[in-house]
């Protein structure tokens, strides 16, 4: 191993370590309520901080990483991400708004280990799977005011989750969930109406 390769291996973490602090740090300057969790990441472009809108008192746990990029070569709908106010994102959840408009209305819930993609790529017989074009006729997400959404769920690019909804832990949500009701399964279907008896 070469002097140059050796240091090159010995600061490139740091360096990450370093962009991945200031990052955090210019969320949370900009943000003053926010409870984001020293281990959350923030991933975005250094001039995408505008598109990176959190309401009073968000909190974010523990190793949840927050992807937003508003410009992407993969795409040409701008990346967002909206969270309302005493909204909360889970330990290790995964936010991706890029290729789309991540919003989460307030007083939201997303349980721990969630993944939210707000653009997923285009499938063609033949072609990569990786480095195409997003799909752009079905991107964004966006989740209502008082919803909570369970533990280790899969939230897919188009869907829109009304107000007071629930998603039962371990779905995949792809589509339009009315408000007031409770979803859950693969992919996710209604139960029941929020707060009425389950039909045996």
């Amino acid at each position: 191993m070469s002097l140059a390769s050796g240091l090159h291996a010995l600061f490139a973490p740091m360096r990450q370590r370093a962009i991945m602090a200031i990052s955090a740090y210019r969320v949370r300057a900009r943000h003053s309520t926010l409870n984001a969790h020293a281990t959350s990441i923030w991933d975005y472009g250094f001039h995408d901080l505008d598109a990176i809108e959190l309401g009073k008192d968000v909190t974010v746990g523990p190793h949840a990483v927050i992807l937003v990029y508003h410009r992407s070569p993969f795409s040409d709908v701008p990346g967002r991400l909206i969270v309302g106010d005493r909204s909360s994102i889970g330990v290790g959840s995964n936010v991706r708004a890029a290729g789309g408009t991540i919003r989460i209305g307030a007083g939201t819930g997303i349980a721990q280990y969630n993944v939210l993609v707000a653009a997923n790529h285009v499938l063609r017989p033949g072609e990569p799977r990786f480095h195409v074009r997003w799909d752009e006729s079905r991107s964004g997400i966006e989740i209502g005011n008082n919803v909570w959404i369970g533990a280790g769920c899969v939230i897919l690019p188009g869907t829109v989750i009304g107000d007071d909804a629930v998603i039962a832990a371990g779905s995949v949500v792809r589509g339009n969930v009315p408000s007031g009701e409770l979803w859950g399964g693969v992919p996710a279907r209604k139960i029941k109406a929020v707060g009425e008896e389950r039909a045996e």
